[in-house]
């Protein structure tokens, strides 16, 4: 994902996107997003944004810490990990993570998940230019 991108989400949500994570034992260690950033493609822009919407709602209506520990790609399709949560918040995700199967994760256009050597969710444009 773009660094512009990037930054609107660690700004826009900060409380959801911290450095460290919540494990005590692992405290000194810094969460992956904050390693490496956003593992994915700038299609999921607005998808990851809703994600991050919804579970901020969520875990402030039930006063609820948790912190997004990696945000990537894996077999075509978004994963987000966090550590914390309840049911509703891995609720959230797993819908979000079915639906970033029927978005391009380059553009944004609707796409489809493509099985085909390395697993890719594209639009038919964008399956073309790779």
């Amino acid at each position: 994902m773009n660094p512009e991108n990037s930054r609107r989400l660690q700004s826009d949500f900060p409380q959801l996107y911290r450095l460290q994570r919540l494990d005590p034992l692992r405290q000194d260690s810094p969460t992956l997003v904050a390693l490496w950033g956003f593992e994915c493609g700038d299609g999921w822009m607005d998808l990851i944004y809703r994600l991050s919407q919804a579970i901020c709602t969520h875990i402030e209506s039930v006063e609820l810490d948790i912190v997004a520990t990696q945000v990537k790609e894996k077999f075509g399709t978004l994963r987000f990990y966090v550590d914390g949560g309840d049911e509703e918040v891995f609720r959230l995700i797993d819908a979000a993570e079915q639906e970033s199967a029927t978005i391009c994760e380059l553009c944004g256009a609707p796409g489809t998940l493509v099985m085909k050597g390395w697993c890719s969710t594209r639009c038919e444009s964008c399956r073309h230019k790779c």
